[in-house]
C-alpha cells in the first residue's frame, strides 16, 4: 500500500507538470504543442563592411513582386499575410514606435500616421434626392471608402546590385519597398502608385522574427527576412538606372506590354551575364 501510494503521487505529479507544460505551449503559440521560438528569437545579421573603394561596379534597378503569382503564393499567407505586417509596421509598429512610411523612393520625406490611413481609400461622388417627393432635385454625396490592406497584391522593390572587388561577389542589396494600389477618384482609375515606402534598414528588424509558410515542412518555417534575402520570389524588372529616370513603360519604344516585358527580361539578362562575364577565362 505504502509503494501503490508512492506510484500515485508520482502519476499526479506528473500529469500536473505535462498538463501546465501544455498549457505554456499552447498559450504562447497557440496551436503547437511545443514552443516555437526559432523564429521570434532571431537578430539581424549585419552586412558585411563594403567601403566605397571596394565597390567596382553598381547597377540600380526597380521590381514588382506580384503575389498571385506561383512563387509569390506564399506572401499572402492567411496567417501571416507580408500586407498586414507592413501595414502595421507603419501604422501601430511591433513593440515599439511604428517604422517611418516615405513619400517616394528618395527616402526623405515621411506620412504622418493618420496621412498614412487617410491613404488608398476610393472617393466617389453620387447623386441621391433627398425627398422622395420630389425625385428631380439630387443633390451630391461624397462617399469615402476607406482602404483595405488585404487589396495590396503587388510590392515594389529599390535594389541596388554592387560587385564588391574585395571579396570578389557580385549581390543585390534591398534598399527599400513599397506596396502598391489603384489610384481612383470619383470612379477614375488613375493608374497603380505607391502607398509608402519603407527602408529596408528599418523593415528588416521586423520581417527576421515573421513567419512565412515553408511549402515542404512546418517544423522548419522561414522568416520573412529568409525568403527575400534568398530571392525565394520571382519578379520582373520595371526600371533601371537612366538619365531620364523614366521606368521602362514610359519610353515610346516599350509602350506596349510585351515589348515592356521582353526589355524586363533583356535587363535581367544583362545582369546576370555581367557577372558570368566576369570569371571567363
Amino acid at each position: 500500500m505504502k509503494y501503490f501510494g508512492r506510484f500515485l503521487v508520482l502519476v499526479v505529479s506528473f500529469s500536473l507538470f505535462s498538463g501546465i507544460f501544455t498549457l505554456k505551449a499552447q498559450g504562447n503559440y497557440g496551436d503547437f504543442t511545443y514552443d516555437k521560438n526559432a523564429i521570434r528569437e532571431r537578430k539581424v545579421i549585419a552586412y558585411p563592411p563594403l567601403r566605397e573603394a571596394d565597390v567596382m561596379f553598381m547597377w540600380r534597378v526597380y521590381r514588382v513582386i506580384d503575389t498571385r503569382e506561383k512563387m509569390n503564393v506564399i506572401m499572402k499567407w492567411p496567417r501571416n499575410p507580408l500586407y498586414k505586417i507592413i501595414y502595421d509596421a507603419v501604422t501601430l509598429g511591433y513593440g515599439s514606435a511604428p517604422i517611418p512610411a516615405y513619400r517616394d523612393d528618395s527616402l526623405i520625406g515621411v506620412y504622418t500616421a493618420e496621412e498614412v490611413f487617410g491613404r488608398g481609400g476610393t472617393v466617389e461622388v453620387i447623386e441621391y434626392a433627398p425627398d422622395p417627393n420630389y425625385p428631380d432635385d439630387l443633390i451630391d454625396s461624397t462617399i469615402v471608402n476607406p482602404f483595405r490592406p488585404s487589396d495590396i497584391v503587388r510590392y515594389r522593390i529599390l535594389e541596388d546590385w554592387i560587385f564588391d572587388k574585395q571579396r570578389s561577389m557580385f549581390f543585390p542589396r534591398i534598399i527599400a519597398i513599397a506596396p502598391l494600389f489603384q489610384y481612383i477618384r470619383a470612379g477614375v482609375d488613375l493608374g497603380e502608385q505607391e502607398l509608402f515606402w519603407v527602408k529596408w534598414e528599418d523593415f528588416q528588424k521586423i520581417l527576421v522574427n515573421q513567419e512565412i509558410f515553408n511549402r515542404h515542412n512546418d517544423a522548419l518555417r522561414l522568416s520573412y527576412l529568409d525568403f527575400f534575402e534568398l530571392r525565394y520570389f520571382t519578379s520582373y524588372v520595371t526600371r533601371e538606372s537612366n538619365a531620364f529616370d523614366y521606368a521602362i513603360k514610359d519610353f515610346e519604344e516599350f509602350k506596349e506590354p510585351m515589348n515592356a516585358l521582353l526589355e524586363s527580361e533583356r535587363i535581367k539578362e544583362r545582369l546576370f551575364d555581367w557577372e558570368h562575364d566576369l570569371w571567363e577565362w
